[in-house]
């Protein structure tokens, strides 16, 4: 990515702190946009939406994602990744995004494929749930790579990549037409024990589908949290019209999956199909009918499961957007990040063995730094 920009409110000195120690001990470069405190956003400067519910926290978060999206677009930046403050990631995070590349393009050679597949299985075989997964996706060495561009080796179709979020859905089996790139044998990837975003939350589907140690990369849906996604130029552009311009009506992570759903009004062309009375039902079937080109321009908003980065529960871990939450557990942990950064800072520092957080039931935690 040509920059990575990331989001941090003045006032936490602690995570800025954090932050660049993670990003020296993993050789990034950060850019860093100022938060935006709520009660300074001045409703005059709101666009148009219903702005009743919206709590000072998330109208602050979503002036300040606009003004890392205004950045991209006024610096004219080709690609740019998009950073939360309390974001963690892999010390392998550069071999990562390395083989996400590989995916992603895979992933747009799929949708671009207007032919059969030679993975596909016919529309009349009745399958079970995991044989239907795994009959929808095609293994990373299998797939035809679309040539990687000038200026981005992520392939040049995409508007959003979601590397980081707190939870995604798979898109509906597509056997006759696969729509998933699977990372088989990713030493990255926890096992499936620990594949939950949340101490409180269930195991993701992903542990129960896919083989253990497996990262599957699809089209978003229905994804939440933007604690990490890059952008293109192009991408930007639509985003900063679309919320900062046109509408504002809810926190900017439900208004970026929409986005991506398909399901903001610039794309939807079936505003008119009245026996949806489900809107997961009509969004569902709208992403259907996008992904085969029947109707609108659903943006290419690629993402994984298990995500690259994930969100970091500290000591006195509190949201600025929203505080604890109801689910709040007090635990110091990423989720779905084995070689965890922000876990093993103290160590990448003085050059101690990083500690593996999430480690296998074969044994071992420790890892040579």
């Amino acid at each position: 990515f040509q920059k990575i920009l990331v989001i941090n409110l003045p006032s936490r000195t602690d995570r800025r702190d954090a932050m660049s120690l993670s990003a020296a001990v993993s050789d990034l470069q950060l850019d860093w946009i100022n938060g935006v405190s709520g009660e300074d956003v001045m409703e005059k400067a709101l666009p148009l939406g219903d702005h009743k519910s919206i709590s000072p926290g998330n109208k602050g978060s979503w002036r300040a994602h606009m003004n890392a999206l205004q950045a991209i677009v006024e610096q004219n930046l080709t690609t740019a990744l998009i950073l939360e403050d309390d974001v963690d990631w892999d010390i392998r995070i550069k071999s990562q995004l390395q083989t996400f590349a590989l995916a992603s393009r895979g992933l747009q050679t799929l949708f671009s494929n207007k032919g059969s597949h030679p993975h596909a299985t016919p529309n009349n075989v009745e399958l079970g749930e995991g044989d239907a997964a795994h009959r929808s996706s095609v293994p990373l060495p299998s797939v035809p790579l679309i040539a990687s561009s000038t200026s981005s080796l992520y392939g040049s179709g995409w508007d959003v990549l979601w590397l980081g979020h707190c939870g995604t859905h798979f898109p509906s089996p597509s056997p006759s037409r696969p729509d998933r790139v699977t990372i088989p044998n990713d030493i990255t990837v926890p096992e499936p024990q620990h594949l939950k975003p949340h101490p409180l939350a269930t195991i993701d589907d992903l542990a129960t589908l896919y083989p253990p140690h497996t990262r599957v990369v699809h089209r978003a849906n229905t994804t939440t949290c933007s604690v990490a996604y890059a952008l293109t130029q192009s991408g930007a552009r639509k985003l900063l019209y679309e919320f900062g311009v046109r509408e504002f009506s809810r926190g900017y992570d439900f208004m970026l999956s929409d986005w991506c759903d398909g399901l903001i009004p610039g794309f939807q062309d079936l505003q008119d199909l009245k026996s949806f009375e489900d809107p997961e039902d009509l969004g569902a079937t709208m992403r259907d009918l996008q992904d085969t080109g029947m109707v609108g321009n659903r943006p290419m908003c690629i993402t994984a499961q298990p995500p690259l980065l994930g969100h970091h529960f500290p000591a006195k871990a509190s949201s600025d957007i929203s505080g604890h939450g109801g689910a709040y557990v007090a635990v110091v942990e990423t989720k779905y990040v084995r070689w965890s950064v922000r876990m093993n800072l103290g160590r990448l520092i003085k050059g101690e063995k990083i500690v593996d957080q999430w480690p296998d039931t074969d044994g071992g935690g420790d890892v040579e730094g």
